[in-house]
């Protein structure tokens, strides 16, 4: 599979040559301020709160910010045979590690929720209920053994995840004596597939998780990873026409998640302050 141009892997090579660079500067340095500090908003939250899932946010906001630097070193050595085609493989192997995880950040925050451990301890108890009421029927045991695959394996795949952007970029990389440009422009596309993917799972996990807690106001976070998942969306539809307008689509939608993600960060922040504000008066 290939594109129309497979040998174009930048996407600010679409914008007329003579504001591509400047363009690329200015998106790089705004997206690469805000991603970083939404990662540190999160490391914040890790600091204050101890737990482990969160340190998967920062971490994978800080890859996401990465992958924008060497995007814009691809557009700068363009014309470097080797450092040009380098710094694409590294771009598409830090963004999708970033979302993965993200992704998986999500996952173990669900896995270790209070009332995700209750729901599934109460129907372990039913199910040994049912199955001392039953005798223990085989078709009972097997449904059992089924249901519990299946947890597993649902519980697996966002930390399979983790390692498969890697795997599959070396894997790549390391079949072909040299850098095959189309080779790498089709491994771009299925890197995107790969964080569509990955987002939405994310974007799944987040709306449910926020809409059972009530908290409809960060409801916003799920906007903003759909943002992301239109980004990577568009990135696709380049991929096959080649279009400036699909292009300028993502970065759009690229830009204006960061800056939803940063303001419902800073509403947080800033609650969190004035409820600790409200309780010093009151213990004084």
């Amino acid at each position: 599979m290939s594109g129309i141009d497979p040998n174009i892997l930048n996407s600010f090579a679409l914008v007329n040559p003579a504001i591509a660079s400047p363009l690329s500067l200015i998106a790089t340095i705004v997206s690469t301020s805000l991603s970083f500090v939404i990662a540190w908003y999160f490391l914040k939250s890790y600091r204050f709160t101890g737990f482990g899932y969160l340190l998967g946010l920062p971490v994978g906001f800080i890859f996401i910010a990465i992958s924008f630097i060497f995007q814009h070193l691809n557009l700068v050595y363009s014309q470097d045979p080797v450092l040009n085609p380098a710094f694409f493989w590294v771009q598409l192997i830090m963004q999708s590690e970033g979302f993965a995880l993200i992704a998986a950040s999500y996952q173990l925050k669900n896995a270790g929720h209070p009332d995700a451990e209750r729901e599934i301890s109460s129907r372990l108890d039913r199910d040994m209920v049912d199955s001392f009421r039953s005798h223990y029927s085989h078709a009972r045991r097997k449904a059992d053994r089924q249901a519990r695959r299946r947890y597993v394996l649902i519980s697996l795949i966002p930390l399979i995840m983790v390692p498969f952007p890697f795997i599959l970029s070396t894997f790549t990389l390391a079949s072909t004596p040299y850098f095959d440009y189309p080779r790498l422009a089709d491994l771009s596309f299925y890197m995107r597939i790969f964080n569509m993917v990955a987002l939405g799972y994310i974007l799944k996990t987040a709306t449910v998780s926020l809409v059972r807690a009530g908290n409809i106001r960060l409801l916003y976070i799920p906007a903003a990873f759909a943002l992301f998942w239109l980004e990577q969306y568009s990135l696709v539809i380049a991929y096959f026409d080649n279009s400036t307008v699909s292009f300028m689509g993502s970065l759009i939608a690229r830009l204006a998640a960061l800056v939803i993600f940063v303001y419902v960060m800073r509403q947080v922040v800033t609650a969190s302050r004035r409820v600790e504000e409200i309780e010093t008066r009151e213990k004084a």
